[in-house]
Order: structure tokens, then C-alpha cells, then sequence
């Protein structure tokens, strides 16, 4: 984990590599998206957020999770 003294609203960010497809058989889309957390997480705990919060990024709601990679994590130094 990266120790980073960028602004961020909490001490822990995971980035998360999604892959989703709009409809079975179509191409699938890959997108990185961010979860922020004050407490430490596991991959299968941020695999299992970013399943809950899929719906409600709007943009996303017609696309189905086909594949979650955790791709890196930082955790902001406090100084």
C-alpha cells in the first residue's frame, strides 16, 4: 500500500478495475473506479462495495459486473 500526501476525503483509497457488459454476448467495457474508506479493507470487502454501490452511481445501473480486479490501494499520510 502507497502512503500518499494527496487530498483525499478519507484516509484509505482502494482503485478497482471493472469490467461490465451492457447485454450478455456484447463487448465488455473495462473502467476503474474509486471506494474511499476510513478503515483498512480487503479485496473481497471492497469487491463486496463496489457490488452494493454499482446501482448507485447512475451512470452504470444498466451495466452488469462481469469481472472485479482490486488494482492498487493508498492511504493518505496524516502530518
Amino acid at each position: 500500500m502507497a502512503a500518499v500526501t494527496w487530498e483525499t476525503s478519507k484516509e484509505y483509497m482502494y482503485k478497482v478495475k471493472v469490467q461490465s457488459v451492457l447485454r450478455i454476448g456484447e463487448s465488455i467495457t473495462e473502467r476503474f473506479v474509486n471506494i474511499m474508506s476510513d478503515v483498512p479493507m480487503t479485496p473481497a470487502m471492497i469487491e463486496t462495495e463496489v457490488k452494493e454501490r454499482w446501482g448507485e452511481w447512475e451512470k452504470y445501473t444498466a451495466e452488469e459486473i462481469t469481472g472485479l480486479q482490486v488494482w492498487s490501494a493508498v492511504r493518505k499520510v496524516m502530518e
